[in-house]
């Protein structure tokens, strides 16, 4: 609780009771927006386990169950159980720093309740409150100020504008906006989803999230591949049961085959490839809320950017000072001229001190920066505030026992006060006019011309002189422009969306190297103009200003119709419908609303524009990496089907390979994939390619064909060791051996392959300059189990093994080295010749 101050006094009683307090709540609900909804355990559970991926693990496991076969069964239901239990733990980890985010986020207030002040949460707040706002204050809910002492607020989270806006008795407040100046008492009109948020909220709500240009890919290769699969299944059957009337072997034949061709490890790498991916990207301070977004991300061609907050600082900082004589750019020098510091000064004992006012903290920050002598500790006896009649502020400094008034202002304003000659004001109104289009916020600063006495009782009863202009201007990050670049570098078309006016979007994207910066639409100029006239517009203009949530909302939709893949960041409220729209939305975290966080797919926390760009970088490297390890599994399948089923179709010497060996080259394929290729860095053109064509498979005709021969030659070495081992090594115990040999070259085989996949167009040579640190383990882990389980006793009986002599061991090892060696040979020339076709 708190004391009741004066000026307030006679508005306790108007304040709720907290039984109206219950009352309003229950019937206009709680102040906070409604989120996301969070699905239930049930629902999630229902959600992942009716993936096409996980309902074609959960199947095959179920016909092995049939065939007898509980270890493999039981080995793909645990891949199963990892991929809901890593769905669950980034479903936790990002909702909890989603609200680790909001709770920041939430403002407290003042509000009168049975005659008194109490401090409460945003949340709180309900329909027909009596709040009380001061400097500094975030605004809880939607209100009608009733009271005022000189109001302005920072409306820049929902219109984009930097600058304040003075607000009078009988206006609205809203929600988000921040008190920068004066004090008021409100009354709420609108809380939660009735706020002006809250409606932007239920317009997103509307938006549904579609799936990812890789969920979409993954879906369409399970369903060729099971076509695939379903049709030689269907094939061997009738083979075995026609030709050799052994139906019942035929079917089984069939659907193991079937099953052996079907990569049941692609969910678990896509899963682990994306989870790894969002924690890389977490560490870079970017927050991504659904993990999948990432390679939409990487095949961006279109980055729309809000300008306020995102491209800008949303921090006024004084860029000129202007005197009669000259002006100079503080931008481009390290001091200024006696003038210019006089006029600074001015600026500052005019100022209020601390304040909450852009302005007023942008010349403090000036004068720490190039202050060198002064008393800057003057206290002022009186103040003459800003007011709708009067846009000008005069403080009254006391000097050594007589008076001087400091006063700053909008120029019309301090030009009246200083009764400027025709061409004194001729001069002053051209300088203002050029930097109010050069995209500045113009104030002009004065000071009384004579020393006074006593206090002056009214702001027009002392002379002043004009002493020149302040220019302010919202900075661009420093990190923009280049960041700007990489992306043009990249493919990547980078377009500025802003509710600003058109000279300072033009300004501001002329410092920050955008293309066609000179052009500028606005929205008013938008929405008269027709879908074919917008499309040309669209493919020349990167500015458009003054436009708002309607107009981004339409243009981001536009541009998706026109096939691009279309990111866009924003911090405010305005951007949300955008941010949800979009097929990447990207909220700042730092200083954006809940509702642009909620509605976007990733928040950079550090609010760093240049970190989109590391999100892109990481995004192509997962979607290159994912197409290897896809390569990779798709080829290492064909020898494990070829070998098992080649002995039956050709009536060779029977070849033993049971369950539990299968089960342990999945123990080397999944690893492989997950830890090898997902570690794997990028390739050096990444971020200098094109963005990949939305219509381009994941696995393309260079992939597919890549696979096949890879497979191939894996085949031909695994086969090769079985005949030479088969009539030149098999020793006294034939079949075992045979089996034995065969499965380490395959082991080998698998192994080498991985080397060979870590680039799709550079050789295995080239590539071992660049260091990948989990290969090693992967090679010493596989080696050492596949040792211990071909010669410790106990381990060998369970795998059927029968120990190798030296000379069998070394060539299963040159067999697998020496196919794939010649796949590496084919390789280059092979995607040679795709990529000139």
């Amino acid at each position: 609780m708190q004391s009741i101050p004066k000026q307030i006094f006679e508005y306790i009683e108007l304040g709720l009771t907290y039984e109206m307090v219950k009352k309003n709540r229950s019937v206009y609900g709680p102040n906070e927006i409604s989120s996301t909804k969070k699905l239930g355990l049930f629902r999630m559970l229902f959600g992942v386990v009716t993936e096409p991926m996980i309902l074609l693990l959960i199947s095959i496991s179920i016909v092995y169950l049939l065939l007898g076969d509980r270890g493999e069964a039981l080995l793909l239901l645990c891949s199963v159980v990892g991929i809901i239990g890593i769905t669950f733990y980034q479903e936790k980890k990002t909702e909890t720093a989603i609200s680790a985010l909001r709770s920041l986020a939430s403002p407290r207030t003042n509000v009168i309740r049975d005659g008194k002040i109490i401090r409460i949460e945003g949340k709180d707040v309900v329909f027909d409150d009596l709040i009380i706002l001061n400097e500094g204050d975030r605004i809880p809910a939607d209100a009608k100020l009733l009271s005022d002492r000189m109001f302005a607020c920072d409306e820049s989270l929902l219109t984009g504008e930097s600058i304040p806006v003075n607000k009078d008795i009988g206006q609205m407040v809203f929600c988000g906006a921040l008190v920068v100046g004066g004090e008021g008492v409100c009354r709420v009109m609108a809380v939660g989803n009735h706020t002006e948020i809250g409606k932007i909220g239920r317009k997103i709500a509307d938006e549904t999230v579609g799936r990812t240009l890789l969920e979409i890919e993954v879906t369409k290769l399970v369903r060729n591949l099971f076509f695939v699969a379903a049709s030689l299944c269907i094939i061997l059957a009738l083979y075995f049961g026609i030709v050799k009337s052994l139906w019942l072997q035929g079917l089984l034949a069939g659907l193991t085959l079937a099953i052996g061709l079907m990569p049941e490890e692609l969910p678990l790498v896509m899963t682990i490839f994306f989870a790894l991916g969002a924690y890389r990207l977490s560490t870079k301070n970017v927050l991504v809320r659904r993990s999948s977004i990432i390679e939409t991300l990487g095949a961006a061609t279109v980055l729309c950017s809000d300008k306020t907050g995102t491209i800008t600082k949303n921090k006024m900082k004084v860029g000129k000072i202007t005197s009669k004589e000259n002006t100079e750019n503080l931008e481009e020098t390290n001091q200024i001229s006696i003038h210019s510091k006089m006029i600074l000064q001015i600026a500052y004992f005019a100022s209020k001190h601390p304040s909450f006012d852009p302005m007023d903290i942008a010349i403090t920050d000036c004068m720490n920066e190039f202050h060198q002598n002064g008393n800057l500790s003057l206290v002022s006896k009186l103040d003459f505030p800003l007011t709708p009649e009067h846009l000008s502020m005069i403080r009254v400094i006391e000097e050594d026992g007589n008076y001087v008034c400091y006063a700053k202002g909008s120029p019309e304003a301090i030009f009246e006060l200083c009764q400027l000659n025709l061409s004194d004001l001729e001069h002053w109104t051209k300088k203002t006019d050029e930097l109010a289009k050069a995209g500045y916020r113009v104030l002009a600063v004065a000071k009384s011309t004579s020393i006074l006495k006593e206090i002056p009782e009214d702001r027009k009863s002392v002379s002043y002189e004009l002493y020149g202009l302040l220019s302010f201007v919202d900075p661009i990050r420093e990190i923009v422009p280049s960041a700007v670049k990489t992306a043009y570098d990249s493919g990547i078309r980078v377009i500025m969306i802003t509710g600003d006016y058109p000279e300072t979007a033009k300004n501001i994207a002329k410092q920050i190297g955008l293309k066609n910066s000179d052009l500028v639409y606005t929205g008013k100029e938008l929405s008269l103009l027709k879908d074919h006239e917008l499309k040309k517009v669209l493919n020349e203009c990167n500015v458009f200003s003054r436009v708002n949530p309607e107009d981004k909302w339409k243009l981001v939709r536009f541009l998706k119709a026109e096939g691009e893949i279309v990111a866009m960041t924003g911090d405010g409220v305005n951007d949300a419908p955008a941010l949800r729209t979009a097929n990447i939305g990207v909220a700042m975290g730092e200083r954006g609303t809940d509702v642009a966080r909620e509605a976007a797919d990733i928040v950079l926390l550090d609010d760093s524009f240049s970190s989109i760009l590391e999100s892109v970088r990481i995004g192509r490297q997962i979607f290159d990496n994912l197409k290897k390890a896809l390569g990779y599994l798709i080829g290492v399948h064909i020898p494990i089907v070829g070998i098992t089923f080649l002995p039956i179709l050709f009536d060779w010497p029977m070849i033993v390979l049971s369950a539990i060996h299968i089960v342990f080259m999945e123990m080397v394929i999944d690893p492989t994939c997950t830890i090898v290729f997902e570690k794997e860095e990028a390739e050096s053109d990444l971020m200098k390619r094109k963005p990949r064509d939305a219509s381009e498979p994941l696995l393309d005709n260079e992939l597919f064909i890549n696979s096949l021969i890879q497979g191939f030659f894996s085949l031909l070495s695994v086969v090769s060791a079985y005949w030479i081992t088969q009539l030149y090594l098999k020793g006294n115990s034939p079949d075992q051996v045979v089996s034995t040999a065969t499965f380490v070259t395959l082991v080998f085989s698998n192994l080498f392959l991985i080397l060979a996949n870590r680039s799709l167009h550079e050789s295995m040579w080239s590539r071992m300059r660049i260091k990948n640190s989990m290969i090693q383990y992967v090679f010493i882990g596989t080696i050492a189990v596949l040792l211990l389980s071909i010669y410790l006793p106990g381990m060998n009986s369970l795998f059927r093994f029968e120990p190798l002599n030296f000379l069998q061991f070394l060539v299963a090892i040159l067999v697998a080295f020496i196919g794939v060696l010649f796949y590496d040979m084919t390789k280059v020339s092979v995607s040679r010749w795709i990529r000139k076709d």
